[in-house]
């Protein structure tokens, strides 16, 4: 059975201003129901409970709505399950929380366009992390480019304008982008040959699988894989072996001062390059800061970029440090998660590396 649904302001319609009557029988002023027009027309909207979701922005409180057996009924719109009534009872009201707004985004079956107007109608009553967290569960790779066009379209150029509304729209472009690392979509690596030359340079942000792709794809003895952590973190590099603890020790004879990969990622680049340049073999370089890299040309051989969402890259990054320190506490967990949050700016860095790469 259809349940029917209502949202206003208390209990006033935020059309208008008619005051409703709880539990009782509700009589429209105004009920032509042979016009198109929704003024002349009069009566009182309400809507289905799985297409609610496109007006919760038109009030705080949220009625179950029960027709009356002598009233008449229009389907005014069926995809944003709008209709009118001469008669309507309103009852049970609830405040619209949070809570309640995510109910009825789990029962909607809005189409992906009035899905993409339900992200700006929440920003409008400021519920931005919904607006994520339905771009999470709703938008991919197949549907992003009908929901970017139809939030753009019913934004019109001044809502555009707004950070909150801005935000959102660059979280879609993110993941419409051919080339961008998104907040919550997965993308198959960005693979691209600068030069000929037998390296491999393998990045992406923390908790991405890198080591993971390299172990799968370049497990042979063709390959050397370096991996810049095991050289410069000195808990890493204290159970290093093989070329990571050689890096390790001839950077720290070399140099008074270990160069990091935040400021110093060029010097380190050549340093690797050169040294390995004695073994007849591919260099596999996994680090996560190749977009430190301040000249770009340096790099020689194939790119790889992996494009595991940011999302997932954080919850990888704490699952990681519950399994590596099995006695934390839940201080030292919360100090990490709040470090780690920083991701969420991190990868921006990324996308700019990855469009400049896209240039050469």
């Amino acid at each position: 059975m259809t349940k029917y649904v209502r949202v206003m302001d208390g209990l006033k319609s935020n059309a208008g201003g008619f005051e409703y009557k709880i539990d009782e029988v509700n009589i429209a002023n105004n009920w032509n129901p042979n016009s198109l027009e929704a003024e002349e027309m009069g009566g009182f909207n309400f809507g289905t409970e799985d297409k609610i979701l496109r007006w919760l922005h038109r009030g705080d409180t949220i009625y179950d709505v029960i027709i009356p057996d002598d009233a008449e009924v229009i389907k005014v719109d069926d995809e944003k399950g709008i209709y009118r009534s001469n008669k309507i009872i309103v009852t049970n009201p609830r405040k619209v929380t949070d809570d309640v707004v995510l109910e009825l985004y789990k029962k909607s079956t809005l189409s992906n366009k009035i899905i993409a107007q339900c992200l700006l109608t929440l920003i409008w009553k400021n519920r931005i992390e919904i607006s994520k967290y339905i771009i999470k569960d709703r938008v991919n790779l197949d549907n992003v480019n009908e929901i970017l066009e139809e939030f753009v379209n019913y934004a019109g150029g001044n809502n555009l304008a707004y950070e909150s509304t801005q935000e959102i729209y660059n979280i879609l472009k993110e993941i419409q982008s051919s080339i961008d690392i998104s907040l919550y979509v997965d993308k198959e690596p960005y693979i691209k040959e600068l030069t000929n030359d037998k390296i491999i340079n393998l990045t992406g942000q923390s908790g991405s699988g890198k080591s993971t792709y390299a172990s799968k794809h370049f497990n042979s003895d063709e390959y050397l894989i370096v991996d810049t952590d095991e050289i410069l973190s000195e808990h890493r590099f204290e159970n290093s072996s093989g070329i990571n603890k050689e890096l390790g020790e001839h950077l720290r004879s070399k140099y008074k001062e270990l160069p990091n990969c935040g400021d110093d990622f060029d010097l380190i680049y050549f340093e690797i390059l050169d040294y390995c340049k004695k073994y007849n073999k591919t260099i596999v370089i996994d680090c996560a800061q190749f977009h430190c890299l301040k000249d770009i040309n340096l790099l020689k051989g194939k790119i790889i970029i992996i494009r595991t969402c940011i999302d997932t890259c954080y919850s990888r990054t704490i699952s990681r440090f519950k399994d590596n320190n099995p006695n934390y506490t839940d201080e030292e967990l919360e100090k990490y998660m709040e470090r780690k949050k920083a991701i969420f700016k991190w990868y921006k860095f990324s996308n700019e590396f990855i469009e400049k790469i896209d240039k050469l």
